[in-house]
């Protein structure tokens, strides 16, 4: 049931109260509250402006899904606020009414980290945008202002001072999308992130909340790059962190401290990726540690040769120079392919000969693929044929979709270069995602050692390949898209799964479609290679403490030597230490901007935290 009924807002509506600023000392405490039925039949009537003139639109038990479709839930209200007063407001109204409030963007999701039943959930995007696949409005051309007359104030970009360093800073609304912002940055062509996710259907807070990340073994998370958060505080005051202590909390603090509004990144001056995509042998791109240990169906003619070895050396020594040295480096390998996708690139500063790309045809193209793509892999056809099928033909039209002819050279914005997929969004997946510790060499522990990360690539390949799920044999075949590797750097943030990681971190995940969860597949295959990556070993023996990315689909499996339930491994292995020194800077946090963590926790928590982070369960 929408509260906008035949275009009728919901300040018309009968029976609504009124709630408005200035809110009384009470909207500031955690109370008792009403019972939430009671508030369904008196509907909430609030507003965003300081005229009271505009009325936050509310949709009333609207049932919410995320986008991977692993999370349902029914919050009694959904609001699409523009302003911070809106948000203000809104805390406020669930602080009287003792509701819990967390935060959505949109696309992209799979762990339980939003709302809840009978709470309220904020959507930083119209409901519209939101439940519509595909969505044309990335199609539309354009420059994106930034500023000025139509722009919501919490979808603003403002350059803000220099640094000392030669940077720039700039303040960036939290419902700004990447997409937003990359129009924005080629528009000006002065200042861009340095490192970003590839999709641009997300938004800015939808990043930063839980610790997203790109490629490059000198980059850190995107969060890293956050020098000032502004957010709206339990008891609806605008607070702004930026001591950089504490920002390691509140950076990536998962909506837990309050509403983020605004983010301050550090931007780097523009620069150009130059980028040459190569599709190479599976048993060269990322070479194993031994050439027995390439499954019999991907042994290329190079594997017979004479000279095998020799290749595979210099094919490691490449991947080695790649992973440690590249601005962006990334390995795709689509299930049952005989070449990988390599994409490792670097940026110079001058822009002659720079294009556009994808070109406004390619990114059409992409988009089209994307949308065949959800079409196809969520027909009643598509979902009858074998698993095997779906991936010999998903995989197939994927990597010829790929460019990497042998002469390829792209020159293009950085934006570009790191977005260089559109419409992905168009196709819903499911996700598995860790973050491996690089190690030291043990000869050398100043160096890094990649073989961890050939053991990981291997490993998944070969669960692939092994007799329960060789697709060639029988009709199982639960990683139907592909395994994706990125090197990257660690993090100074406290709940980062990078953080610590001296000489990197390898962003290794696997992905499929839908139909395999269906099938009864993917869970069993997650668990295995939950098991395989876990029990990585550094030269010396010692196990790598490699940890899930928090946005991905970790939740439900069994973790480390003694098969811990997920969310009791991370509370007391995995961050048994950086939990407490989390909790103990938001303690500290509040103390200087006058709220206890009790509040915060009954305002902004749900389930999840409430467990992981303060050790509470209601299961």
């Amino acid at each position: 049931m929408l509260a906008f009924i035949g275009g009728t807002p919901a300040a018309d509506l009968p029976g609504t109260e009124t709630f408005v600023l200035p809110a009384s000392n009470q909207h500031g405490v955690v109370g008792t509250g009403k019972n939430h039925n009671a508030i369904v039949v008196d509907l909430p009537k609030i507003y965003e402006d300081e005229a009271q003139t505009k009325v936050i639109e509310v949709h009333l038990n609207d049932e919410f899904v995320n986008w991977g479709e692993t999370v349902k839930n029914t919050p009694t209200f959904t609001f699409v606020p523009t302003t911070v007063l809106g948000i203000q407001n809104i805390v406020r109204y669930a602080s009287a009414n003792n509701m819990r409030v967390r935060c959505s963007g949109f696309r992209h999701s799979w762990s339980p980290i939003f709302s809840q039943t009978s709470e309220i959930l904020i959507s930083f995007v119209n409901l519209a945008e939101v439940t519509t696949l595909p969505d044309p409005r990335s199609l539309i051309p354009g420059p994106y202002p930034g500023t000025g007359p139509g722009v919501p104030d919490l979808k603003t970009i403002e350059l803000m001072e220099p640094t000392a360093s030669g940077k720039r800073l700039c303040r960036i609304g939290a419902a700004v999308t990447n997409e937003d912002f990359r129009r924005w940055a080629l528009e000006k062509n002065a200042w861009a992130l340095p490192v970003s996710v590839i999709m641009v259907e997300v938004t800015v807070g939808g990043v930063n909340a839980p610790i997203c990340h790109g490629a490059g073994r000198r980059h850190l998370t995107v969060s890293d790059y956050v020098r000032r958060v502004e957010y709206v505080d339990c008891k609806g005051a605008v607070q702004t962190v930026s001591d950089p202590q504490q920002l390691k909390v509140a950076a990536g603090a998962f909506g837990l401290l309050g509403v983020v509004t605004h983010l301050t990144f550090e931007l780097d001056a523009m620069s150009y990726a130059v980028m040459a995509p190569r599709k190479v042998d599976i048993g060269l791109a990322i070479p194993p540690l031994r050439k027995e240990d390439i499954p019999s169906a991907l042994r290329g003619e190079w594997y017979k040769k004479k000279d095998a070895e020799a290749q595979m050396e210099n094919a490691r020594k490449e991947f080695v120079k790649r992973a440690r040295d590249d601005y962006y480096s990334e390995w795709f390998w689509f299930t049952y392919q005989q070449k990988a996708w390599v994409n490792t690139w670097n940026t110079v500063t001058d822009e002659q000969s720079a294009v556009n790309y994808p070109s406004h045809e390619g990114v059409f193209l992409q988009w089209m693929q994307g949308w065949i793509g959800g079409v196809l892999t969520e027909s009643v056809f598509f979902n009858v044929i074998p698993g095997s099928w779906q991936t010999q033909l998903l995989a197939t039209m994927s990597m010829a979709a790929l460019p990497g002819e042998d002469a390829l050279t792209i020159k293009t914005q950085l934006p570009n270069a790191l977005h260089f997929r559109r419409g992905i969004q168009n196709m819903r997946v499911r996700d598995l995602e860790f973050q491996i510790p690089i190690p030291g060499l043990p000869s050398d522990p100043s160096q890094p050692d990649f073989s961890v990360v050939q053991r990981a690539w291997w490993d998944a390949i070969n669960l692939v390949y092994s007799p329960q799920y060789d697709g060639w044999v029988i009709d199982t075949s639960p990683m139907r898209l592909t395994l994706e590797l990125r090197i990257m750097g660690a993090s100074n943030l406290i709940l980062a799964p990078q953080r610590g990681n001296t000489h990197g971190t390898a962003s290794i995940e696997v992905l499929t479609v839908p139909d395999a969860h269906a099938d009864g597949e993917w869970m069993g295959f997650m668990q295995q290679i939950a098991d395989k990556w876990m029990a990585l070993q550094d030269g010396n023996g010692r196990v790598l403490n490699v940890r899930p990315h928090w946005a991905k689909e970790w939740d439900g499996l069994k973790m480390g030597p003694k098969k811990m339930d997920a969310r009791k491994y991370l509370r007391e292995v995995a961050y048994k230490d950086e939990i407490p020194e989390f909790v103990a800077i938001m303690t500290e946090i509040g103390k200087g901007q006058g709220w206890e963590l009790e509040e915060v926790k009954q305002r902004f928590s749900n389930e999840l935290w409430d467990e992981l982070l303060y050790g509470e369960t209601t299961k």
